[in-house]
């Protein structure tokens, strides 16, 4: 059994912490209540290792490499959804739904192309219920009509272009589309700006000669797929880059370089997953540099411990907290920026990954919001670096637990490791019994 502070003592600690932060003039009621106004995305893919629920001949089609296989792997769109209630009732966060169109339940079925709002009736539900907005990928990797590693920029026509002979829209092409408005049929039904992201990992293992034709064939690709225009109430499009994919190690189509360059002249979002850059290259500081050109952007949230390797988001990732800092530095949060988590590790039980990671997210913007920031910004344009510098370390030892603490209270979402003893019981109660 793990310790459980008494009530008493919670608030007893919430108090005096309220007393040190309003000595830097910072109101920790108003901070909590900024606190719930700011959604995080529980990407639904971790639950079941990227496998989604699409069959093909010879079963699931997947070219994930997720390692491990822990116990109790959500098989279903009823235990992934099990799973997800469980990690949610751990975090004290305001929480959305990150979907990928793999997870489609349609009544018969159908290609990934062909999919509608209605294939994702159950999630819809499921977000009404829990009082959540709503995240989509449409997925490009994990299908038979992916060919060398390659979707929206394949040379192949019959990877393009399906059943090109009827002059049917190319297949990635319609998925793309019809992408696009599940995503504000999902906003309009929610009342929610529905941040749809397109990351491919289209690209070649060795040198190329002709990077050119790759990127056209992207860049045609993405200009039919955006070229119909969508409420941007309910909408926002957002681009994912990368430095190489997996088995793609020599070119990318899709690079960062592209799509900020595309959505700069487009109008279009950014999506920064923090574990597709060199592993000391500081993405926060991409929130300033970027956002002014780009019509919203979006963070996947990972633990990058080598490049890309999507462990589990902790608070030892190195710009986590620089993230929160800069989007409450410069006012950005809800406005059109989206925060969800990208990772997936077998090796753990995977609804404690997804508490752990809420948890890690969670302080981290609670201690952006608890920042003296307009002191510090004091320092700096009087000229008193030096004050500037120690405050920016002292901040680091502030009553920020006792907040954190004073929170899951309140949302009577675990209290310290408290929250470990009910896993325990979930993984043998339930996710063992899977088989």
């Amino acid at each position: 059994m793990f310790y459980t502070p008494t009530d008493d003592s919670i608030l007893e600690g919430y108090q005096n912490a309220k007393a040190v932060y309003a000595s830097l003039g910072l109101d920790t009621e108003r901070a909590l209540a900024q606190f719930e106004k700011v959604g995080i995305s529980i990407h639904s893919w971790a639950g079941d290792d990227v496998t989604g629920f699409e069959t093909h001949e010879g079963g699931v089609h997947s070219e994930n490499t997720v390692t491990g296989n822990y116990p109790g792997r959500a098989r279903n769109g009823g235990e992934l959804r099990q799973d997800l209630e469980q990690a949610m009732r751990f975090s004290p966060c305001t929480h959305r739904l990150g979907l990928q169109s793999m997870y489609a339940e349609p009544k018969t079925q159908k290609e990934r192309c062909d999919y509608d709002v209605e294939d994702f009736r159950n999630w819809i539900d499921f977000a009404k219920k829990h009082h959540m907005a709503v995240d989509y990928n449409v997925s490009y990797f994990t299908h038979p009509m992916m060919k060398d590693g390659c979707s929206l920029a394949s040379p192949d026509d019959a990877v393009r272009a399906w059943l090109a002979a009827l002059a049917v829209r190319a297949y990635w092409v319609r998925a793309g589309i019809n992408g696009r408005r599940i995503c504000e049929a999902i906003g309009r039904e929610l009342g929610c700006t529905v941040f749809n992201n397109t990351w491919t990992p289209d690209g070649v293992k060795d040198n190329t000669v002709d990077r050119m034709g790759y990127r056209a064939r992207l860049k045609d690709s993405l200009d039919q797929i955006y070229a119909e225009p969508l409420d941007s109430r309910y909408l926002c499009d957002c681009m994912e880059g990368k430095v190489f994919s997996i088995a793609n190690e020599c070119f990318t189509a899709g690079s960062h370089d592209f799509y900020i360059a595309y959505a700069a002249k487009n109008q279009k979002g950014l999506t920064i997953d923090t574990g597709h850059f060199h592993p000391t290259e500081n993405y926060a500081d991409k929130i300033s540099a970027v956002f002014p050109f780009v019509d919203g952007m979006m963070f996947h949230l990972s633990r990058g411990v080598r490049w890309d390797s999507d462990h589990t988001l902790t608070q030892d990732e190195p710009y986590l907290f620089q993230v929160f800092q800069e989007l409450v530095r410069a006012d950005l949060l809800n406005k059109r920026v989206a925060i969800g988590l990208d990772f997936f590790d077998a090796q753990v039980n995977r609804v404690t990954a997804w508490i752990v990671g809420l948890r890690a997210a969670g302080k981290a913007l609670l201690a952006a919001l608890l920042e003296p920031t307009v002191l510090m910004r004091e320092a700096e344009y009087a000229g008193n670096l030096g004050k500037r510098m120690a405050m920016l370390d002292e901040c680091k030892n502030l009553p920020l637990n006792a907040v954190w603490d004073y929170l899951c209270w309140k949302k009577n979402a675990g209290v310290g490791m408290s929250w470990l003893d009910e896993m325990d019981r979930y993984e043998r109660e339930v996710q063992r019994k899977r088989v």
